[in-house]
């Protein structure tokens, strides 16, 4: 398996790969969204015998602070692996890759939404545990499936931080 960054042409493969890994297609308008608005930070794909298999999605995001500062941090999704190709680990290498490359750019925290279990091996923690919310759910409706990743040896956000996703993902 290959992992490399999204080229151009990839984009009608991995839309289409996002349309039969979920459901509902937000994933795949989320994509295309981030894309348009310049905001798809990392994208990398998993290649297994010259097909793509597997995609992740960095994008930005910003800490807003009581005292009304702001810091900005990156959201990792969507990852998705075709379903054929599920339970290999593609998915893990995925993200691990994209976490080790992002961890270069400097920021503090990486959030992501999605099972506790799955995203805690990386060491992504439940945020609602940490005082921090999620600024597009505000009564916390998302519980620990809303998670946050220290960075770069930085603290954790203050207590009481809500964090934005870049709004393409009002979307989805």
């Amino acid at each position: 398996m290959k992992i490399r960054p999204c080229e151009p042409e990839d984009h009608t493969g991995i839309d289409t790969l996002l349309q039969t890994a979920f459901p509902e297609p937000g994933e795949a308008r989320l994509a295309v969204a981030l894309r348009a608005a310049d905001a798809d930070t990392l994208e990398l794909v998993a290649e297994l015998d010259d097909k793509i298999v597997g995609v992740t999605m960095f994008s930005p995001t910003q800490a807003k602070l009581d005292d009304g500062r702001e810091i900005p941090g990156l959201g990792l999704g969507p990852v998705a692996v075709l379903p054929d190709y599920q339970n290999r680990g593609i998915g893990a290498a995925l993200i691990e890759a994209g976490l080790d490359f992002i961890r270069t750019l400097g920021p503090t925290y990486c959030i992501v939404l999605g099972d506790p279990d799955f995203y805690g091996r990386f060491g992504f923690e439940p945020a609602p545990s940490l005082d921090l919310h999620w600024a597009g759910d505000p009564e916390d409706k998302t519980g620990n499936a809303f998670q946050v990743l220290a960075l770069n040896d930085a603290p954790h956000l203050p207590r009481g931080t809500r964090i934005e996703y870049h709004p393409a993902f009002d979307i989805v």
